[in-house]
């Protein structure tokens, strides 16, 4: 009776465990079911082996059970319960015969109509039909007799087994293929040069990888460290990130402020889209809005040195970016307590609009009727020259008010007024020529109401260049290059005979104080002169009366002089001509008595008189100039008398002024 009730719970058991394995996923679909599954072979290996001892009648396996299942009671003849211990070597039956032929199998190939079948769950070959084992346990889906489906289920078990790359040896090596994406193995079967999974029921994602065999397993994990199981979810290992950290090209240490482990585990997305994110802030480093480029800069690279504020591609409204404004302002020499400052320092684009609009009013030469309306647009190299001409303009502006108010935009410091500019005063005078501006040093001589005359003792290009001194110079270089008060330079038209003091920038004011170790204004002025001293042309007065003619006829002369008043000194331009002259009484003396009647054709030689050659002749033949007459009769044969034209003179007598009588000419051509 209680054999009977211990099958009776036995068999409750096992239809409770059956229903529970029912219920359960296959082993190979995840980590869970294959807890359940394992938990289930455990307990029906143990329950397998109390079986087999019992199924082979009572007594049977007395020696391997647990302590007191030995202890067997029957009645006595007098009905007495007796304890006896069990006689072992039972017959043994037709089905004990087949179980052990089925125990003994050891491949699938061997199941041929034998009544044998193979369980997964215990690893063994028992003996059943299609319905499973007669004197075991087995979960439907892990039972066969059929030789295929033995072989897969056996396969199956094997690459169950595997959970890393460092499982994979021995036989199941050749089996089995690791799965990257779902961290378990399969079955492989090699398709091309990849190997996928044999059986259809097993799926590993991420087909492009395919299975990964023993060999290249984990060569293949370092280098696809984010194909995990959880690459569609994350969390993602310090090395998925550093892999995708360094595709993106970026390079900062700790990513988005992270190391690689704390930023692999908050990512709660695939690694192709975190992928994509980094490569994206990369992207975003070249970003046409400045601070998008930077704010990505600093977390791709941990810095922004790769953005120059100045590119063009940064620039709106056609002008610069303020940022780069606020560079260049402080790099001219601009300081940040500069009105100018205030305008840039701050992401508006109009205020940087009227910072430009400032810097193009204070940079011209002159006010415009203009300024204001127009000078809104700038390049970054105007922008430069018109900063450091601001700059120049502190020192050389025109006016004070000029001066005060570029310095007070750059720097915003009020510069001292200055002294009116008085003779003796070292100056500076700035001119805008064709390749730069020149700056010419010198001492105020004289002042006449507005206008002074300096003399120049240096020059040089403000932009680089030549500097020339007077003090090394020749007479005539002086003429060319510099001149005197009140005398421009033969060569620099730049610096004008007088110019107007508001033009004049005072560099070292001098003193009239006699008490001072030094030189008065006066001194000053006296050294300079004395130093270079002015070219003095000779000067001469007016002529004087023309005096007698020296003859009477036959031609004399007539002369007129003029007093040397100033001689020429310090290579000034000599005196003209002192004496002037001019001829008379060139009518031709003859005989009183002599008349037009008596005249006999014959000419008057004693009146002739050669005065030279005309070179300006027609047909190349010269025009002999004679003597001159009052009529034709007084010329020589070949010669008529011409009539001299407006201006005194004879045609082709040029050079020759007439102011009495006409001339005998050729006329002959």
């Amino acid at each position: 009776m209680i054999l009977l009730i211990l099958g009776v719970l036995i068999m409750c058991v096992l239809f409770y465990q059956i229903y529970i394995i029912k219920k359960t996923e296959e082993p190979f679909i995840g980590n869970v079911s294959e807890v359940q599954v394992q938990n289930q072979n455990n307990y029906l290996n143990k329950q397998d082996k109390y079986y087999d001892i019992r199924s082979q009648g009572p007594g049977a396996g007395l020696l391997v059970t647990k302590p007191g299942i030995n202890d067997w009671f029957k009645l006595d003849a007098n009905n007495n319960l007796k304890k006896y211990t069990q006689q072992l070597g039972l017959d043994r039956s037709n089905i004990d015969k087949k179980v052990t032929n089925c125990r003994a199998l050891t491949k699938c190939e061997q199941l041929a109509n034998n009544d044998c079948g193979y369980c997964s769950a215990t690893k063994e070959f028992d003996f059943g039909n299609g319905s499973g084992p007669k004197t075991d346990v087995c979960p439907e889906k892990m039972w066969s007799t059929d030789v295929s489906k033995c072989q897969e289920l056996r396969e199956k078990t094997i690459c169950s087994d595997v959970k890393s790359c460092g499982d994979l040896y021995g036989e199941a090596e050749k089996l089995c293929g690791y799965c990257p994406t779902t961290g378990t193995s399969m079955v492989m079967e090699k398709v091309g040069d990849k190997h996928f999974p044999k059986y259809k029921d097993d799926v590993c994602g991420g087909a492009d990888y395919g299975l990964i065999t023993g060999s290249k397993c984990k060569q293949f994990a370092k280098d696809h460290p984010c194909v995990t199981p959880y690459h569609l979810s994350g969390p993602h290992s310090g090395e998925c990130v550093k892999k995708l950290w360094k595709n993106s090209t970026c390079t900062d240490a700790n990513p988005y402020g992270k190391t690689p482990d704390d930023l692999g585990k908050a990512v709660k997305m695939s690694y192709k889209e975190a992928g994509a994110i980094m490569k994206e802030t990369n992207n975003k480093t070249r970003s046409v809005d400045y601070y998008t480029a930077i704010d990505n800069s600093d977390i791709c690279y941990g810095n922004n040195n790769n953005i120059n504020p100045c590119d063009m591609k940064y620039s709106q409204q056609g002008i610069p970016h303020p940022k780069c404004l606020q560079q260049m302002f402080l790099e001219s020499g601009g300081t940040k307590k500069g009105t100018g400052w205030s305008k840039i320092n701050t992401k508006s684009w109009s205020n940087a609009k009227s910072h430009v609009q400032k810097v193009n009013d204070l940079s011209r030469s002159s006010w415009s009727l203009f300024s204001g309306i127009f000078g809104t647009s700038i390049s970054t190299k105007e922008y430069k020259e018109k900063i450091e001409k601001i700059m120049e303009n502190i020192q050389m502006a025109d006016t004070y008010q000029k001066r005060y108010d570029c310095s007070m935009f750059m720097l915003g410091i009020k510069p001292t007024a200055p002294d009116p500019v008085k003779a003796g005063d070292d100056v500076i005078y700035v001119k805008k020529v064709a390749d730069g501006r020149l700056k010419f040093e010198g001492i105020v001589t004289r002042i006449i109401g507005n206008q002074c005359e300096v003399m120049f003792l240096k020059s040089s290009n403000v932009n680089g260049g030549s500097v020339r001194n007077r003090d090394k110079m020749s007479m005539d270089e002086q003429k060319k290059y510099f001149g005197w008060p009140s005398i421009s330079p033969t060569y620099n038209s730049e610096i004008p005979a007088r110019i107007n003091k508001g033009k004049l920038n005072i560099q070292k004011s001098c003193s009239n104080n006699k008490s001072e170790c030094k030189m008065t204004c006066k001194d000053k002025i006296n050294d300079v002169f004395y130093r270079f001293p002015r070219p003095r042309d000779c000067i001469v007065g007016s002529f004087g009366e023309w005096s007698e003619c020296s003859k009477k006829c036959g031609g004399g002369i007539k002369t007129r002089t003029r007093k040397v008043l100033y001689p020429a000194k310090f290579n000034g331009q000599q005196c003209p001509i002192l004496v002037n002259k001019r001829v008379c009484n060139t009518q031709t003396c003859t005989n009183p008595n002599f008349t037009e009647e008596t005249n006999s054709g014959f000419y008057n030689s004693n009146k002739l008189k050669f005065l030279g050659w005309s070179p300006n002749l027609s047909r190349g033949k010269l025009k002999e100039c004679q003597a001159d007459c009052d009529s034709n009769r007084d010329c020589a044969p070949g010669l008529k008398c011409l009539q001299r034209s407006g201006n005194g003179k004879v045609p082709g007598c040029e050079g020759r002024a007439v102011r009495g009588a006409d001339y005998c000419i050729s006329d002959k051509l």
